[in-house]
């Protein structure tokens, strides 16, 4: 039946502007689910994630990413943006942005990253 199958693998999850086939695509694909994945966690009733990849070339062939992250959840929408000059590098804040909007308290920032790193070390060994 279709109640059994509800998970994490139900998310519709989308990376948009990035060239296919692409290892950092890949890698970018994959933090990218594993962020949204852990973000369901907390709301189960997420459908669907969409990350917006926009790349200017700059002089010097630097690259600049710019990506916004669409997540859908019924009685809402969390939008995100954030820049750099790496794609991993962008998803990897988005990933930490996803997380800060997990952990609520807004207070003692530095106390906060040091709470996220502990909270890596625990995911990874869960796993």
């Amino acid at each position: 039946g279709k109640m059994s199958e509800q998970g994490a693998s139900q998310i519709q999850i989308e990376v948009v502007g990035l060239p296919k086939d692409d290892i950092e695509t890949r890698k970018a694909e994959l933090k990218f689910r594993r962020s949204v994945e852990a973000f369901a966690q907390i709301h189960p009733d997420l459908s669907e994630a969409r990350a917006i990849v926009k790349t200017s070339s700059l002089p010097k062939d630097r690259k600049r990413y710019e990506v916004s992250v669409l997540i859908k959840l019924p009685k809402e929408q969390v939008d995100l943006t954030d820049e750099g000059w790496s794609v991993e590098e962008v998803f990897e804040s988005i990933g930490l942005k996803l997380k800060r909007l997990m952990t609520k308290p807004r207070d003692k920032p530095s106390h906060r990253r040091h709470l996220t790193r502990v909270e890596l070390e625990t995911e990874r060994f869960a796993e």
